[in-house]
């Protein structure tokens, strides 16, 4: 007798399930992307009607009400620049932007120059016999966008000019343009810039975004001759910055705009790429030992002022109620500094640090970091995309900059701020005899160096070179020579010895003294 065993082997099995599950697996991929493209549609068709319902609602509006809120255009009444709609169990976000528009055909209007009139003016050059100026509020750009209120996705976009009843007609109103720069002058593009004016009824609190040239204009602004117009500049991973105004004979860094009839003023605000953990202080006696609960005054970023004997800047923390106090470890980290300079415990070294209430003076500020050896502290940019190869753990962050603060209760100490020049190069030629000012307090000397009260010596690898020194009797400034031939490429360790006692700059940091280059 014989059996019929034909049938199917388990690979046979397992093989054709392989099959069906992939089959299965692309239907359901094709299946998903249908259903897709079929809500796709259906969106998009949604947000075009909405979009087309919000533009035919502006049309109707008089042409003075087309000025959305927070928008560049300033009105006694605005309209919503945002709305949120949600149609057949989708969201939409419905968001209108309206400007003016310069047109050529009755002349330009005012520019700060020739560049940013061919540049904003549009349709130039105007044609022959064309007022100049001309009004800059011809007609105006109204643009309607409807995004899905989940992803952010682009569903519809329309664009219209809108003319006024009497086209071109002269006005006695004003224009301003606001450039942002970064820190190497290039412009930023997408910054948030704001104009604000108290003296208006209603407040007069305008935004925009700047173009690729980095400009925001703002058109058909009310004359005021006070300088009365406060400019804001901001923009995510940057700094912030905001105009003010004149005090006294002191002209700001970045000031206040006042603006007359038919003119236009310009500013530009320079804002910088900004890491959110900037600067780790660290407090030490004179022997380089942490020094707990000091109470540090810390100042720097943007100079409000163009005085060079003025010392006040946007950041201070002169007010004890905002002044950091470094924990157990003499340690405290700041967050979201301005990139730039920064001093610490007043300008003269003598105020603003203390321990509960007994005051701290400053021997020296030692970076970790940059090439400036003492004062001021650099607090550096920021970059995501291209970060630096040297930061400062603390508490889970790191830190852009760190610096030692070595601070002493004795009041004659020898203090230290600055060391100028504070570089030389072994190629030069002049390291036989380096001259190099040292500025800081409790520095006595006279302009005979054999008395001078104060001795300096730079430090390197074990040997040290003794500086010869004269002074003004003022105790804040020595000029001094010293011959640092044999020295080798590397940085120095400053030593300064008085009655008070001695100050020697720590090895690490290690930007305390001469940097000696190749």
């Amino acid at each position: 007798m014989r059996t019929n065993n034909k049938g199917f082997t388990l690979i046979e099995i397992m093989v054709s399930l392989a099959v069906l599950a992939i089959l299965a697996y692309a239907f359901f991929i094709l299946f998903d992307a249908l259903l897709n493209s079929s809500v796709l549609s259906q969106k998009e068709t949604t947000a075009l009607t909405l979009a087309n319902t919000q533009m035919e609602y502006l049309k109707s509006l008089p042409y003075n009400n087309l000025a959305v809120e927070g928008g560049p255009i300033y009105s006694t009444q605005y309209i919503p620049g945002v709305i949120y709609k949600t149609v057949n169990g989708f969201k939409y976000v419905i968001t209108t932007s309206i400007q003016y528009v310069d047109d050529a055909y009755d002349g330009c209007g005012s520019y700060p120059s020739l560049t940013l009139e061919k540049e904003y003016c549009r349709n130039y050059p105007p044609p022959t016999g064309a007022p100049n100026p001309g009004d800059t509020t011809d007609y105006k750009d109204v643009r309607v966008v409807v995004t899905d209120g989940n992803s952010g996705i682009q569903l519809a976009y329309l664009d219209t000019y809108i003319a006024p009843a009497v086209y071109g007609t002269s006005g006695s109103n004003g224009s301003l343009f606001v450039k942002v720069i970064d820190n190497n002058g290039n412009p930023v593009q997408g910054a948030s810039v704001q104009v604000v004016n108290n003296d208006f009824n209603p407040v007069l609190d305008l935004s925009t975004t700047s173009d690729s040239n980095g400009i925001a204009t703002f058109y058909n602004l009310p004359p005021d001759s006070k300088y009365d117009y406060v400019v804001s500049a901001s923009m995510a991973n940057y700094s912030s910055l905001t105009t003010i105004a004149e005090h006294g004979d002191l002209v700001p860094t970045y000031p206040n705009q006042k603006l007359l009839a038919n003119q236009s003023s310009y500013v530009t605000l320079e804002i910088e790429p900004q890491g959110q953990y900037s600067l780790l202080l660290q407090t030490t006696n004179t022997s380089g030992n942490p020094l707990p609960g000091v109470q540090v005054y810390v100042k720097g970023g943007y100079k409000m002022y163009t005085s060079s004997s003025n010392t006040q800047y946007y950041f201070d923390t002169i007010n004890q109620n905002n002044s950091p106090v470094t924990d157990s470890n003499g340690l405290y980290g700041m967050n979201n500094l301005v990139p730039g300079p920064y001093y610490f415990c007043g300008d003269s070294g003598s105020t603003g640090c203390s321990v509960n209430g007994t005051t701290y003076y400053l021997a020296a500020a030692i970076p970790y970091t940059g090439n400036n050896p003492l004062d001021p502290t650099v607090v550096p940019t920021y970059l995501s995309s291209n970060p630096p190869s040297t930061t400062f753990g603390y508490n889970g962050s790191n830190y852009l900059q760190k610096v030692m603060l070595m601070l002493t209760t004795s009041s004659s100490f020898p203090r230290v701020f600055s060391l100028s020049p504070y570089s030389g190069s072994i190629s030069s030629g002049t390291l036989s005899d380096f001259s190099f000012n040292i500025f800081g307090a409790n520095l006595s000397c006279n302009p005979n160096p054999s008395n001078c009260g104060t001795k300096v010596t730079l430090a390197q690898n074990g040997r040290n070179f003794v500086a010869s020194c004269t002074g003004q009797g003022s105790g804040k400034t020595l000029s001094c020579t010293v011959n640092l031939s044999t020295a080798s490429v590397g940085n120095t360790q400053l030593i300064i010895q008085n009655s008070g006692g001695t100050l020697t700059l720590p090895t690490t940091p290690s930007l305390g003294g001469i940097i000696i280059g190749q």
